[in-house]
């Protein structure tokens, strides 16, 4: 483990970092909001740099899963503003906002992410594949209807905003029980397709940030999705039932340019 902050520059672009598993190889610190006086300083790992490739490494927040509604816990394991960034058997680990997708155009294909809170969010452009998404929210009680996190926190600001994430063939599972996303920003954009939930996504899947007049701006869908998690019938009114055609912009490499960039990358 490699146990310290690190920043690449907008000055650095065509950086890869490379090691031989998740696994085995990590770049930790443990800054939270509270200690490093501000959420975009919190990062273990921060990415200006565009053209940006990452392989079989991880990237960790080793700060303390916080409870919900603590104040300053939230504590990034690596943030994304560079454009054309990619990552390939990467492992992201934290708690609270692990994965700062923040801007530009990412693709993270075979990935392993967990965290507890809002823990992949940000406005970037990304495509998931193949990826393994963790929650490590705390446990509930049998019976309870409590919901203790929430997987994706999207922060799309306006309708005029190329942004959103996919989720491809992914697969959701660990403890407590999640929404599969929240509306940060009145426009928040997010769909999950073929992807394999477990019954730690609350029956009605997504919430509004408690805010009503973000219903009709906001774009949640779900499509082909299956496990015990993955059933609709309960879910909020908002919430876009798709077909196949209305899935077909988001499903591949062409939704974040990837033919005009992706070639690049030994991937």
């Amino acid at each position: 483990m490699y146990y310290e902050k690190v920043v690449i520059p907008k000055t650095k672009p065509n950086i890869t970092l490379q090691r031989q598993g998740f696994e085995t190889t990590a770049i930790a610190w443990n800054d939270t909001a509270y200690s490093a006086n501000g959420t975009f300083y919190r990062a273990s790992v921060q990415v200006f740099g565009s053209q940006f490739l990452a392989k079989n490494i991880s990237f960790m927040n080793v700060a303390p899963i916080p409870k919900p509604g603590d104040v300053g816990a939230q504590a990034v394991a690596i943030r994304i503003p560079g454009d054309e960034a990619a990552f390939v058997g990467c492992g992201f680990f934290g708690a609270q906002d692990t994965l700062h997708d923040d801007r530009g155009r990412h693709y993270f294909k075979d990935c392993y992410i967990q965290g507890s809170i809002d823990f992949i969010f940000g406005n970037a452009k990304s495509l998931y594949q193949d990826c393994q998404i963790i929650s490590m929210a705390n446990q509930v009680s049998a019976g309870s209807k409590s919901i203790n996190g929430a997987v994706t926190a999207k922060g799309r600001n306006s309708k005029d905003e190329n942004s959103g994430f996919s989720f491809v063939n992914c697969s959701i599972g660990g403890t407590g029980h999640v929404w599969l996303g929240r509306a940060w920003r009145p426009y928040s954009r997010v769909i999950f397709v073929s992807t394999f939930m477990t019954d730690v996504i609350a029956p009605e899947g997504w919430n509004n940030f408690n805010d009503p007049s973000r219903d009709a701006t906001i774009f949640y869908g779900e499509y082909n999705c299956s496990g015990p998690g993955a059933n609709i019938s309960k879910r909020a009114q908002y919430v876009q039932k798709l077909n196949e055609t209305q899935v077909a912009q988001f499903i591949n490499m062409t939704f974040i340019d990837g033919d005009q960039w992706l070639q690049y990358f030994d991937i």
